[in-house]
């Protein structure tokens, strides 16, 4: 859906068919998408006081500004071909933005939902006179905003990603930037953002949804941006589908990790014997061998937290009674469906939704988590006791474990006071005193470096997996140099977060890799600063990748910091930064050698 009560002009093309076939291929692929209304904007927007002083002002029919060359105009191919195409020129400072919306609709009732806002679109472009039209054009707007932020959130359903498919009929490389961000100024501090690189012919960028959702509130109302960098006047973007969607044969929403960072228990007739709301907690059990299970677990690094349907005044004084009210972080107990309710706490973790294993007697509950969240694994009540047994828990206990949980309600205390405070983002980070040090690799660091190279993902830029073995061989190696990094700041320790290699024949960041726990810290800034700042001497500065769809948005350090691609092969990327050039330091972090 876009401005059709200001722009519903079309436009008869013919597009190559090489482009049209991919633009087909990506809606036969699509279950489900959701309805995001797009609009024109402006970077440098004030709306209604630069309709005055601002010499690029151009009116619209709703007196709004008009910063693309033709206003979007709607694609009709000479093939006949049924594709919502928006073709689109921009001008200088446009923006292509939408109200959030990741409310899911299956692609018949999408389809007809924008049939019907392009008819009554039509109405308002009758030949009113304009006050009549500017009024009209004002309504439709309104109401249909209305309308999107009504309908956010009214059901459990999840999206795979959001897709943004892009036609560059170029032969230059056009940079997007993508911004996610939430309204409320409590929650807007922190956006999503990602550079899409468009390529000249047919693009499309998939961004897992989890990624978005872990950085911004989708419950809340937020704000989607799509800003050009190097375009102009003269050059079209043709927009395909730009929604978040569902797909028919989900594999990143049906993948399920093989580590489990988190166990989600249901409580009635899972942790207890008994229904707690009909029997009272002094009646019932406690199921045997629950409070060593959560123990020996929690030792070994793995979180537990409670999604339940029950008072949860009664549940946590039942915990309490119980003397395990200790074990569960982010414990949702109330009446919201439980796939709500697990996604509210991998939120609240920080952690995928496919590093958790969820636990209940139910057949009803465990079908609807499955349902609406295949990544999540399921197990009936009745095996609780095969925990400890189960591969993915022969864990090594080592101190980073043990104190896992502590870490994580550290961190919910950090994100308390982010919230509270009131001013940048980037200030708040200094105001925390975040000291990142730099320590060699000895054998007491083997056990937590090998867990970190065996747990990271997200941030993890090689990709590799080493071996018990192979982390002895590399301490020992003299031709690299090895940082393991640990970090702490005014509210608790971090604890060993980080690993990085250098082969120092060839000045070359070969490894490195975060814990999660850092993202969006500027941690992993910091530490290219001091590489540049050490190894820039008598060189170039150089850096292996390999990309993936989990580090790829990671990976934008290196955008942040200008280096240059020097050639890539498949997903291994080789990057380099020129001696002499100026870098980045934002002297957030304070470094300890």
């Amino acid at each position: 859906m876009y401005e059709t009560e200001i722009y519903n002009k079309t436009v008869r093309e013919s597009l190559p068919d090489k482009i049209l076939n991919q633009f087909i291929s990506t809606l036969d692929s699509i279950k489900l998408r959701s309805i995001l209304h797009w609009t024109e904007h402006c970077t440098e927007c004030s709306m209604p006081a630069c309709f005055k002083t601002c010499d690029f002002y151009s009116p619209r029919i709703d007196g709004k500004c008009q910063r693309f060359v033709n206003g979007i105009e709607k694609v009709n191919l000479d093939s006949g071909l049924s594709i919502n195409l928006l073709k689109i020129y921009f001008k200088m400072w446009g923006v292509l933005a939408s109200q959030g919306n990741n409310e899911l609709f299956d692609m018949d009732k999408a389809k007809s939902i924008e049939r019907n806002d392009f008819k009554i679109s039509s109405l308002i472009h009758l030949p009113w006179p304009p006050f009549i039209k500017k009024k009209l054009a004002q309504k439709r707007y309104s109401v249909k905003k209305k309308h999107i932020i009504k309908m956010q959130n009214t059901s459990s359903l999840i999206p795979d990603a959001f897709v943004s498919e892009i036609f560059n009929p170029t032969d230059k490389t056009i940079y997007l930037n993508l911004t996610i961000r939430n309204e409320d100024e409590k929650y807007k501090k922190i956006p999503f953002q990602y550079r899409m690189k468009l390529n000249p012919g047919y693009n499309k960028e998939i961004i897992p949804f989890n990624e978005i959702d872990k950085r911004i509130k989708t419950k809340i109302s937020y704000r989607i941006n799509l800003i050009p960098e190097n375009i102009t006047e003269d050059i079209p973007l043709y927009f395909g589908l730009t929604e978040f969607v569902q797909f028919k044969n989900s594999v990143s929403s049906g993948k399920k990790s093989q580590k489990i960072k988190c166990i989600v228990w249901d409580l009635d007739n899972t942790i207890w014997d008994g229904i707690l709301i009909e029997m009272g907690y002094d009646k019932l059990k406690l199921k045997p061998n629950i409070k060593e299970i959560l123990t020996q677990l929690e030792n070994k690094g793995v979180l537990h937290s409670v999604a339940s349907k029950n008072s949860f005044e009664l549940a946590m004084e039942a915990l309490q009674f119980f003397g395990i009210d200790h074990f569960f972080l982010f414990p949702q107990i109330s009446w919201i469906p439980k796939s709500l309710a697990i996604k509210e706490i991998a939120n609240d973790i920080d952690i995928g939704l496919e590093t958790i294993l969820f636990i209940d007697d139910s057949v009803f509950e465990r079908e609807e988590v499955q349902t609406a969240l295949p990544q999540v694994t399921v197990m009936d009540a009745l095996e609780y006791n095969d925990l400890l047994k189960m591969e993915v828990f022969q864990l090594l206990v080592t101190a980073e474990s043990l104190n896992r949980k502590q870490m994580y309600l550290v961190e919910a205390k950090r994100k308390e006071n982010l919230e509270q405070y009131n001013g940048e983002y980037l200030d708040f980070l200094r105001s925390c005193n975040i000291e990142l040090e730099l320590l060699p690799l000895i054998p007491a660091h083997y056990d937590r470096v090998y867990e970190l190279t065996q747990r990271t993902n997200q941030m993890n830029f090689s990709g590799n997996r080493y071996k018990k073995e192979d982390i002895e061989l590399i301490g020992n190696n003299d031709n690299l140099d090895i940082y393991v990094l640990r970090c702490s700041d005014k509210f608790g320790e971090y604890g060993i977060i980080g690993l990085a290699i250098i082969n120092k024949a060839e000045n070359r960041l070969i490894d490195l890799m975060f814990s999660c726990r850092i993202q969006s810290k500027r941690v992993e800034h910091a530490f290219i600063t001091f590489c540049l700042q050490k190894y820039l001497n008598d060189s170039d500065f150089y850096v292996t990748y390999r990309q993936t769809e989990k580090n790829k948005f990671s990976a934008q350090v290196f955008q942040d910091f200008g280096f240059e691609l020097e050639k890539q092969e498949g997903a291994l990327k080789y990057l380099k930064f020129p001696r002499g050039k100026a870098f980045l330091d934002d002297k957030i972090i304070n470094l300890k050698t």
